[in-house]
């Protein structure tokens, strides 16, 4: 592996409850800080419901009263329009200029800026983590992140199809989820040769890919990894998983 590796910011992404969490805990335990979307720009911003720039004005007001984002951010001192021009801009703004080798940023939605992301950072480490869409629906339904069954379907159709539309240009390792699951230091080891880091724990990992937070403790699997694997049972049906996600679900080997 080059010397240009240990220079790559890794970036994380894939559907919303497909594992990312547990990349980015692989990554900070193995000494590379990564943050995340809400710890960096805020979604908003994404819809447009005001600039970018007014936002982080706001960001900067935040970090002063908030010692977790303390931790985690940098303070963001962008100058002349960087703020405007989107947030792979603004990003490289704020981090571009830092050590890159022991930095990253998660973000579900990267996949669907993966060219824009790669002119910016044209030497990051792309991971990107999938899972069988009929789980990640399950769970969107229990964190009540999807309206019902076809809006969840949308959701992952949409990342896997964005996935596909560069996965072929844009250098990358795709992590299966269940893999994660089953052999947390095997993929662990994959994921650290790809990075170029040294990996000295990713068991912990197995315990954390679905998440938890005060919102939705019912989506927490504790000690029992493998409680949500295929649990979507208990919500809907395979009658109810549209042709679309069907043929995405088949082309993975999932059906």
């Amino acid at each position: 592996m080059g010397d240009d590796s240990k220079f790559s910011p890794v970036i994380i992404c894939g559907c919303k409850r497909s594992g990312t969490t547990a990349l980015v805990r692989i990554l900070n335990e193995n000494g590379i800080t990564i943050s995340n979307e809400w710890a960096l720009f805020a979604w908003s911003a994404w819809q447009h419901e005001f600039s970018l720039s007014d936002w982080l004005y706001n960001k900067h007001l935040e970090v002063e009263n908030t010692e977790w984002l303390q931790h985690w951010n940098y303070r963001m001192k962008l100058s002349g329009d960087e703020a405007e021009r989107g947030f792979p801009a603004a990003l490289h703004a704020v981090y571009g200029s830092k050590p890159r080798w022991k930095w990253g940023d998660k973000w579900p939605d990267y996949v669907f800026h993966m060219r824009e992301i790669k002119e910016h950072f044209p030497n990051a480490k792309v991971i990107y983590i999938y899972r069988d869409g009929r789980d990640v629906v399950a769970s969107m339904l229990r964190k009540s992140m999807a309206d019902d069954v076809n809006h969840g379907f949308e959701q992952w159709i949409s990342a896997i199809e964005a996935w596909r539309s560069w996965e072929n240009e844009v250098d990358h390792i795709a992590v299966k989820q269940e893999d994660l699951l089953h052999y947390p230091a095997e993929v662990g080891a994959y994921i650290a040769r790809y990075c170029g880091i040294r990996l000295a724990s990713a068991d912990h990992a197995r315990h954390v890919v679905l998440g938890a937070d005060g919102v939705s403790k019912d989506d927490y699997v504790g000690e029992n990894r493998f409680a949500h694997m295929g649990a979507y049972t208990a919500l809907f049906s395979d009658d109810d998983v549209p042709p679309a996600a069907r043929q995405l679900l088949a082309s993975l080997g999932y059906v």
